[in-house]
């Protein structure tokens, strides 16, 4: 669902504890019967999973909360004369809104209110109320980006306090949130940072407003399509864009943005325009920076881009998304990941990603879609008093195995004796294997015995050899 703010919508390191330094994650073969010991309802505490807001508020975006998760930022384009654009991307999921029934569907709505400079005479403002209708209420409880908004304000470059306010139309909560926006000026010869993009038309002048549906998280997803670069120049002359991503301060790709022939502008203008398609397997995860630069001159401007293993698994470094995997690969695998030279990591990663990719026909990772959902089921059921349930022993056998086949509880139990759970795997691996847990202290935290995390070892090593 695309709003345009025109008052119309449309659609659109090692593990912690070191238990598993030398495991290996099963790709494609964990049990899919049920787990005795498991209920087969649960819903995973919000407060054990990453936290995406979280995520994106520490990058510098515009944020709301776990009841309205929207996400936004401020883009910039040349704007008429010598004004800017700016542009407010907002991206909510359908579930932050309360929904009605009419004739036609389900309908909800939500408030925009963009105010620039000093509040009793602001330099501009945009107020809108859009509309967000889905046909089925399926549609309704989507946790996703469907729905975007973007607005466009006209400003002289400059400092100003600006506020912005998304909100159900309905109800209070939303996004409230108070910042300097710095507008930049575009002369010749200029260039705009990178804008991620979902589609993008080229235009022929500065008034024209540019033709495009951003990518307000300026997220990029392994398994998902990916957006596309768009770059606007105010040249002197003929000079190409190089545009760059950057990791921790080192050029990793780079590639020349040619302006398409359909944006060619007319003769006396300046203003160009152009899109480059992004190739995820030229990207390792984490936080990267976009640059575009004019060939030849010292005009390059930059911005932030996230590289994600999906919607709810965000890395801000490389080494943040090799921790999120800590099960899915041998010790030699992971080391061999983290050792690679910032530009030797998307090469390495991606060949990792892909070995573990059971139907590389599809567009999905069957394997790490598993991976993540087994994660999610760990840290709701096998949490303890100081460890989020994905990283406690039960919990890392699960992500790595699946459920057990047979949970055996108090198998050695006598009087004195400390509990005990046995997890039994044999239809589900193919061979027989059998795994410990002690809960010693009688506190709930099972651990695996020495003799258990011997044999899960040789398992996975043999698995995966």
């Amino acid at each position: 669902m695309i709003g345009t703010g025109t008052g119309r919508s449309r659609s659109k390191g090692h593990p912690r504890g070191g238990l598993f330094l030398a495991c290996l994650l099963l790709a494609g073969c964990g049990p899919t019967t049920s787990n005795p010991d498991l209920s087969p309802e649960y819903e995973p505490p919000p407060d054990l999973l990453p936290d995406p807001l979280a995520v994106y508020q520490g990058l510098g975006f515009l944020t709301g909360n776990p009841r309205f998760a929207a996400v936004g930022r401020f883009v910039f384009a040349p704007g008429p004369g010598d004004s800017t654009y700016a542009i407010l991307a907002i991206s909510l999921p359908n579930d932050a809104l309360r929904f009605r029934r009419e004739e036609t569907g389900l309908v909800a709505s939500y408030r925009v209110d963009i105010e620039v400079g000093d509040s009793t005479a602001p330099v501009a403002r945009l107020q809108r109320i859009e509309e967000v209708r889905v046909r089925t209420f399926r549609e309704t409880s989507r946790r996703d980006e469907s729905v975007v908004f973007q607005g466009f304000l006209t400003l002289p470059a400059g400092r100003y306090p600006a506020r912005v306010r998304v909100g159900d139309a309905a109800v209070a909560d939303g996004l409230f949130a108070e910042l300097e926006l710095e507008v930049p000026r575009f002369a010749g010869p200029s260039v705009t940072a990178p804008i991620l993009v979902y589609r993008a038309g080229g235009r022929a002048d500065r008034a024209t407003p540019p033709s495009f549906i951003l990518s307000p998280r300026a997220t990029i997803e392994l398994d998902r399509p990916a957006p596309q670069i768009y770059v606007e120049s105010v040249p002197d002359g003929e000079h190409a864009v190089i545009i760059e991503a950057l990791s921790e301060g080192e050029v990793i790709w780079a590639d020349t943005l040619a302006p398409p022939d359909t944006a060619a502008p007319p003769a006396g203008t300046t203003l160009r325009s152009g899109v480059l398609p992004i190739d995820a397997s030229n990207l390792p995860p984490g936080l990267l920076s976009l640059r575009a630069r004019l060939e030849g001159i010292d005009a390059a401007d930059s911005t932030t881009a996230l590289v994600s293993l999906n919607t709810q698994w965000l890395a801000r470094s490389y080494d943040e998304a090799l921790d999120y995997l800590r099960y899915a690969g041998t010790l030699e695998q992971l080391d061999s990941l983290r050792e690679a030279a910032p530009r030797e990591r998307a090469r390495r990663f991606h060949a990792f990603w892909n070995r573990r990719d059971p139907d590389p026909a599809t567009p999905e990772n069957e394997f790490f879609v598993g991976y993540f959902r087994r994660i999610q089921e760990a840290n709701a059921r096998f949490s303890e008093p100081a460890t989020p349930g994905w990283l406690s022993d039960r919990g890392a056998v699960y992500v790595t195995l699946g459920p057990p086949d047979e949970v055996l509880r108090d198998l050695y139990a006598r009087q004195g004796a400390e509990r005990s759970l046995v997890w039994l795997y044999e239809k589900s691996l193919g061979f027989e294997l059998r795994l410990v847990f002690t809960d010693p202290s009688g506190t709930g935290v099972f651990t695996l015995s020495g003799e258990s995390r011997r044999a899960l070892a040789e398992a996975v090593r043999s698995i995966y050899s």
